[in-house]
């Protein structure tokens, strides 16, 4: 089954999932203005003002929850959800602990939320059957075990960009937003093809009669000695 694309909120966009409902929907956009206190408020009214706010501060209505979104510039202010698709269950506690952390740091600091992505692709290494102490050695030690071109790239990407926020670098995070919010994508993707399929297709596998995988067995035999 073909998993939905994740669009994450982003300013100005006309569609994107809700961080309310989780719908991918029409937004409806508008600037915020201050308005003087009326009805039930805790407020006194007679110290309450009334003009439009700095052009920075706008606001979003989903289509289909009719929730609001406020931002600052183009930062979300309200609701504070985490606005990344869900880690891959196969992903070890410990990495989806990170993943979640990541995620709930993203709109404060995009730098730290990078960081502990390249913790969790440490700790993935290690669940992939590597040493887990050195992200570069691991990912060189998967190549030569055959590992697939497309997870290598996703790999060093996670890797570079973490190190960028670690340490100083070439990239960087603060202008590059989006490419963080990619680095959960990445995450999801490698455990996708290195966790998930394999383990879906073992158990496939396992339930194929025993007869009909001992005579897979035979076959694979017989081509060896023919080689």
């Amino acid at each position: 089954m073909r998993k939905e694309i994740f669009y994450p909120p982003k300013h100005a966009e006309k569609k994107y999932h809700c961080p309310h409902c989780g719908v991918f929907a029409k937004q409806f956009w508008s600037h915020i203005q201050a308005r003087e206190i009326w009805g039930n408020s805790s407020i006194d009214p007679t110290v309450s003002f009334s003009e439009n706010l700095r052009p920075e501060w706008t606001i979003s209505k989903c289509e289909h929850c009719s929730e609001k979104v406020i931002w600052l510039s183009k930062s979300i202010i309200y609701p504070k959800k985490m606005n990344v698709p869900l880690p891959n269950e196969d992903l070890s506690d410990d990495i989806q602990s990170d993943y979640f952390e990541a995620a709930a740091v993203l709109e404060e600091s995009v730098r730290s939320s990078a960081a502990l992505l390249r913790l969790a692709l440490q700790k993935l290494c290690k669940q992939l059957g590597e040493k887990g102490k050195d992200i570069n050695d691991d990912i060189k030690s998967l190549v030569k075990k055959g590992l697939n071109s497309q997870i290598q790239q996703s790999l060093d990407i996670l890797r570079i960009t973490g190190n960028n926020a670690v340490h100083p670098g070439q990239i960087n995070l603060e202008e590059n937003r989006e490419l963080v919010l990619k680095l959960f994508d990445l995450i999801n993707f490698i455990a996708e093809k290195m966790i998930t399929e394999p383990k879906e297709i073992s158990s496939f596998y396992g339930q194929l009669p025993d007869s009909s995988k001992e005579a897979i067995v035979q076959r694979d035999k017989t081509e060896d000695t023919a080689i």
